[in-house]
C-alpha cells in the first residue's frame, strides 16, 4: 500500500468515545506529503490522568469544536485507507461513528500486527522500539501528529520486508505477543492496560479464558487512578496468562 492515511487519536478519558486529539499523515506514492493534528472537545470531558499523558486539558479544547463539527475537514481523509499503530484508534473512530451518527465504512490497517508478524525477532513491537530499529527520527509520543507521522514512516519500511511464513499474528498468538510486547520493560503503564482491556473486550473466547484478567484490569482503571499496586496486581496476572498460552 502505497497511498494512505496514518492516523492517531488521544481520548481524554477512559471511554473511546472521548477522542480530544487526532493526527494524521497522508502517504501517497510511498511519501508523506502532509501531516496535521487537530484538537477537539472530547465527549464527556477530561479526566486528569490521561491529561497527564499527553498534556491536554479542557484549557486547551474548551473552544475546540466537537467531532462531528470537525468531521466535515476529516472526511475526505478518513473515506481513504487507514493505518494505525493499534486498534485502539479504530475502536476510537468506531466509537465517534456511531455516538455522532456518522456511519463511517473504512478500511483499516493495524501496522503493529503487520510489526508483529515480519519481525518476531524483536523484544518489543512498540512505536519507539519500531522508529529506533529503522533508524527513524525520534519523535513526541502521544502528540497525535507525530504519532501519526512515525506509524506512516513505520509502515512504509515494513511494507519492504517480506512476510514471513508464519501467518498474521491473530487471536490466541496475537493475545501473546501482545502481552509480550506489555511486559518487555517489566511494567505496565496505564495505556498498556487500556490496550490489554479492549483486545479482551473484543475477543469473547479470549476474555473467557482470562475472566479474572479482564475482570481485574477493568476494576483497576475504571477510576483513572492506576496505581503502582494496581500496576503490580496486572503485571503479574500477564505472566500467568503469558505461561498459560
Amino acid at each position: 500500500m502505497r497511498e494512505f492515511i496514518a492516523i492517531d487519536f488521544e481520548t481524554a478519558n477512559p471511554k473511546r468515545v472521548s477522542a480530544c486529539a487526532i493526527g494524521y499523515a497522508r502517504v501517497v506514492d510511498g511519501a508523506i506529503t502532509e501531516s496535521q493534528e487537530f484538537l477537539i472537545k472530547p465527549v464527556g470531558g477530561h479526566a486528569p490522568f490521561q491529561s497527564r499523558i499527553h498534556g491536554i486539558t479542557d484549557e486547551h479544547t474548551s473552544n475546540m469544536p466537537s467531532f462531528d463539527v470537525l468531521f466535515p475537514l476529516l472526511a475526505e481523509c478518513l473515506g481513504l485507507p487507514l493505518v494505525a499503530y493499534s486498534r485502539f484508534d479504530q475502536q476510537v473512530l468506531n466509537a465517534l461513528s456511531g455516538h455522532f451518527g456518522l456511519g463511517l465504512n473504512f478500511e483499516y490497517t493495524d501496522a503493529c500486527s503487520i510489526a508483529r508478524e515480519r519481525l518476531p525477532q524483536l523484544k518489543n513491537h512498540k512505536l519507539k522500539s519500531l522508529v529506533k530499529h529503522f533508524g527513524l527520527p525520534a519523535f513526541k509520543h502521544h502528540n497525535a501528529r507525530e504519532d501519526a507521522v512515525a506509524c506512516a514512516s513505520v509502515f512504509l519500511k515494513l511494507q519492504e520486508l517480506a512476510p514471513t511464513q508464519a501467518s498474521k499474528q491473530q487471536g490466541f498468538s496475537g493475545f501473546k505477543a501482545l502481552i509480550a510486547d506489555i511486559l518487555a520493560d517489566g511494567e505496565v503503564d496505564y495505556t498498556e492496560a487500556h490496550a490489554l482491556l479492549y483486545c479482551l473486550e473484543d475477543d469473547d473466547a479470549i476474555r473467557k479464558q482470562f475472566q479474572s484478567l479482564y475482570d481485574y484490569t477493568s476494576l483497576a482503571i475504571q477510576d483513572c487512578d492506576f496505581d503502582s499496586f494496581e500496576r503490580e496486581n496486572v503485571r503479574e496476572l500477564l505472566i500467568e496468562a503469558h505461561d498459560m498460552l
